[in-house]
This record gives structure tokens, sequence and C-alpha cells, in this order.
């Protein structure tokens, strides 16, 4: 048996390099070498375990998210191994060492992102880590895949939110269908449209004032953004030029920031800085002056149609089908409130801020208490708060990396909705 080892290993070899070289030719993947192939399978393995996991129990255990840290280790420390044995003449097939310092750049950005997706209610912890891990292992895979290292973060995100917002509405609109007649349940779609535009214009939201602070504060932000972009340009500018990277923090930061930018104060700030931006644009670059106003403005635009169309009515027609009622004797740990219910209890000075956080890991016990407390207090007959239903959102973690593997690019970018 000891003899037959090294025959066995052999022709794993040869079977991962016949495999490799199937994969190049039909043009799904590009893989570097046998380690590169060895990695997609066994993180395809892995990855397909946590998925399985999140629809049974709906939630991602640490012990796995501890096998794929030492999954990526050993992997990335064969990479290393074999980059030795590449400087050493022993191997024709390795990553130079500059790779590793793009990796953690890579890494840098990624462990970044999820903790804004993290901190801004988007995720739960565990699809944070999961997705750290699975962003992090597929330069391992494809050491040339696109926009590595600054930019493959967000490119896989947009497929992973791409691709679930695709299957959300298909699926949404083919229940509804089924469940009534197409033109009624479009018209129920669009009275529910009008009334989310009342409510937000009831809040304040669409109000002439706020809409104006709104404009002058974040297109400060865009301009801000085009003149670092600018000026760093040789430098820095390179990582913060694309602007779909404000777009993203904004976006999934929104809850926490948007009183900034609706705030007089910030106004009054926004309205001094370009004051000097005029003053100083006019003697350091006049040629780009107005042209910088005007990218800024229509960077407005375009985020103000993808916030409202992605954060207030998407969110909200999603909701609306996942959430039920539950009253104080019905609460338990990791239970999540609605939306509109979180916007509720926040704008409840009774809590003095206990809300503020509410991640999406769910409620927690200190929560749940004061809840209870409260309910209890209100003279209302069997008072209930407004739950969401959790969903599994593993699955298109894997989805969207498993289609940035196959296609090489992000599935906007492909479109071509937005141009080159």
């Amino acid at each position: 048996m000891e003899l037959e080892f090294p025959h066995t290993y052999a022709r794993l070899l040869i079977f991962f390099k016949k495999v490799k070289n199937i994969l190049y030719v039909c043009g799904l993947i590009y893989i570097m070498n046998e380690i590169s192939l060895i990695a997609l399978f066994v993180f395809a393995g892995w990855a397909i375990a946590i998925v399985k996991e999140d629809f049974e129990i709906q939630k991602i255990l640490n012990k796995k998210i501890l096998l794929g840290i030492k999954l990526l280790a050993l992997f990335f420390l064969a990479m290393a191994y074999n980059t030795y044995l590449g400087y050493a003449g022993r191997v024709d097939s390795f990553l130079n060492i500059n790779f590793y310092w793009l990796w953690l750049i890579h890494f840098a950005w990624t462990l970044l992102a999820a903790i804004i997706l993290w901190y801004g209610e988007i995720w739960p912890a565990g699809d944070a880590k999961f997705f750290i891990l699975t962003s992090s292992c597929l330069p391992l895979i494809n050491p040339f895949i696109k926009t590595f290292p600054h930019y493959l973060f967000l490119s896989l995100l947009i497929n992973i939110f791409v691709v679930a917002a695709l299957f959300a509405l298909i699926n949404y609109v083919s229940e509804g269908i089924r469940q009534a007649s197409p033109s009624d349940f479009f018209n129920a779609q669009w009275r529910a449209f009008q009334g989310r535009a009342r409510a937000l214009s009831a809040q304040g939201g669409l109000k002439k004032f706020y809409i104006f602070f709104y404009a002058i504060n974040i297109g400060f932000v865009f301009l801000l953004h085009q003149i670092f972009a600018m000026e760093l340009k040789d430098t820095f500018g390179k990582i913060i030029l694309r602007t779909e990277i404000v777009y993203f923090i904004l976006f999934f930061l929104w809850e926490k920031v948007a009183d900034n930018f609706r705030s007089k104060k910030w106004v009054y700030i926004s309205l001094a800085a370009y004051g000097i931006y005029f003053i100083l644009g006019y003697f350091l670059f006049p040629y780009r002056l107005m042209e910088l106003l005007m990218v800024a403005l229509m960077n407005v635009l375009k985020f103000s149609v993808i916030l409202f169309v992605g954060r207030y009515m998407f969110e909200f027609i999603m909701e609306q089908k996942d959430t039920y009622f539950a009253e104080a004797r019905e609460l338990k740990p990791h239970m999540v409130l609605s939306s509109k219910m979180l916007r509720t209890l926040r704008g409840n000075p009774v809590f003095e801020g206990a809300f503020d956080d509410c991640f999406k890991d769910g409620l927690t016990a200190e929560q749940i208490d004061i809840l209870k407390d409260w309910l209890d207090k209100l003279k209302v007959e069997k008072p209930k708060v407004e739950i969401i239903k959790g969903r599994p959102f593993a699955l298109w973690i894997f989805a969207g990396a498993a289609v940035f593997l196959i296609f090489n690019n992000n599935l906007v970018e492909m479109s071509g909705i937005f141009g080159k």
C-alpha cells in the first residue's frame, strides 16, 4: 500500500490537470495551477454546506466559519509555498511575491465592506463572515480575476445583490399572479406604491425643504469625491475614482446617516464649502469648475433613483410578504423587526436610543425586555410589533461568487446599463 500512494497521488494530479484544461478550453474559468483547481472544489463543497445549513436552521454556525478560515489559510500557505518553489526554479507556474500584497489589499476592502453591511443592518454577522471568506478565496482560485484587488469586493457584491433581487422579484410576482389575476395583482402593487409615497411624504421625506437640504448636502459629498479623485489621480485617486464606492457606502449606511443629509447645520456647512469651492476653483481649475459640479449633480440624480427604488420601494414591497405580528409573550431572541417597526421605535423618545443599533442578527434579550415592558404599558388590547421572517442569504453570496468566476465580471457591467 505504501508503494501505491505516490502512484495514486500522481493520478490525482493528472486528473486535476485534465479538469483544469477542460475548464480553460470551454472558457468557463481560468485556473492557474492544480492548487487553484483543488481550492475551487474544496471551497465549493464548503460553501454548499454553509448554504444547506443556512436553509435548515437560518443561521451560519461559527463551527463552519472556523473550518472556512482553516481552509483559506491552508490554500494561502500552499500558494505561498508554490511561490517559493517557483523562485527556486522548481516549478514553472507560480505567483510572484506582489500577489500577496495585492491579496491583503483586497482582504482589507472586503473586511470593510462586510463591516458596513453588518453595521448598516443589511446582513447578520454570519452572512458577513461568509462573505469575507468567499471573497477572500476568489483570487486564490483565479489570481487574474477581473477588478482585483481594489474593486473585486464591489463587483462581487453587485452580483450577489442583483441575483438575489432578480430572484426575489420574479418569485414575488409569480406568487402574486398565482393568487390573483395579473391586473388585480399589479393594481394592488400600484396602490401599495402610492401608499408608500404618501407615507414618506407624511414623514417629511418628500417635503420640498427636505429635498432641498438633501440635494445640497449629498451634492457636496459627490463634489468632494470628484475633487479628491482629480487631485489624487496619480496616487489614491486610482482607488477612490469609482463613484460606485460612494454609492455603496451611502446606500447601505443610509439609515445611519440620513438625518445628517436633512440637517440645517450641514446645509450651512455645505453652502460655505460651495463658496470656497467656487473661489478656489476659479484660480486652481477654472476650466473644470462647472464640469465637476455637473458630474456631481448627475451622481446625485443617479443615487437618488437607486436610493428611492432600492431602499424605499423595493425593500418595502419585499417585506410585505414576509411580515407578521407578534405579541409580547411571543417575542424571542434573534427575531428581526421590520423596517417600518424600527423607524417607529427609533422615532419614539421613550426608548432613548435602545433600538438605534438593531442589527440583522435579531433582537437581544435586553431589547426584548424593553419591548415587553413598553407593550404591557400600552392601553391597547393585545398590542403587537411587526416582525419580518428571516430569509437565508448564504445562497446568494455563493451564487454571486459562482457567476463572477464563470463570467469574470459583474452583471451590471455586462448588461451595459450604465455604459462604459
